[in-house]
């Protein structure tokens, strides 16, 4: 297992994502309350686009198969909200509360995060590709089995996340805390966590999640500890 570890201190490493880049055009219409424009301008189809979502608060509506797309949504509060199965496409997120909002298969395309908050979100079997997080937190939030492909976190919080199952393809992270986080079936062959936090992160007995990842000496050191091995300087 040490040789292991030495070897994925000096693993290649893996492409980096592709870029999210939405694409929002100007002039969007803006809008303060996402239930009544579905229900004023769609004729109750959840179907939206082209639209600035600013200052929305809708605490444990239901907004399931949602489609989104070419939009911005800022500043809006959907705590405990249902977006099951929704589909977002080419959306930008700023300063936005979905703590404990169930989004459960829902799938993200070309979307950027900023400074939001997904603490106890539901994410399972979710499908984020082209996405792009910073400054927000996941912090109890579950993303079991879900598929994350040209995902990148930056200047964030993962701690407890339940990641366990899920599928990585092209994912960086960059300054993200891992505490207590569950990588639990994760293959992490090629991610770099050598500016990342990690303590106390959920592994299987054999810790083969960790194969092919990178690791700085001390991360190393932590997980030998694990297996009741002492490393000296």
């Amino acid at each position: 297992m040490l040789a292991n570890l030495a070897a994925s201190r000096s693993a290649p490493p893996a492409t980096a994502p592709a870029s999210a880049a939405p694409a929002i055009p100007e002039g969007l219409v803006q809008v303060e309350s996402l239930a009544a424009w579905i229900g004023r301008e769609c004729g109750g189809d959840p179907v939206v686009a082209h639209v600035c979502l600013t200052g929305d608060v809708a605490a444990g509506s239901a907004f399931p198969l949602l489609e989104l797309s070419e939009a911005r949504v800022e500043g809006c509060r959907f705590p405990g909200c249902d977006f099951s199965r929704a589909a977002f496409a080419d959306v930008a997120f700023s300063s936005c509360d979905f703590s404990n909002a169930d989004f459960s298969e829902a799938n993200f395309t070309r979307c950027t995060f900023a400074s939001c908050k997904f603490t106890g979100a539901g994410m399972s079997l979710a499908v984020l590709r082209r996405v792009e997080v910073r400054d927000s937190t996941f912090a109890y939030a579950s993303l079991e089995r879900a598929r994350l492909e040209d995902f990148s976190a930056r200047a964030s919080d993962f701690s407890h996340a339940d990641i366990a199952e899920a599928r990585f393809k092209r994912v960086a992270f960059d300054d993200v805390r891992f505490s207590g986080t569950s990588f639990f079936r994760t293959g992490l062959a090629g991610i770099d966590f050598t500016t990342c936090q990690l303590s106390d992160i959920v592994l299987s007995d054999a810790m083969g999640e960790l194969h092919g990842c990178v690791l700085d000496l001390y991360q190393a050191a932590g997980i030998a500890r694990r297996l009741g091995v002492t490393v000296r300087d």
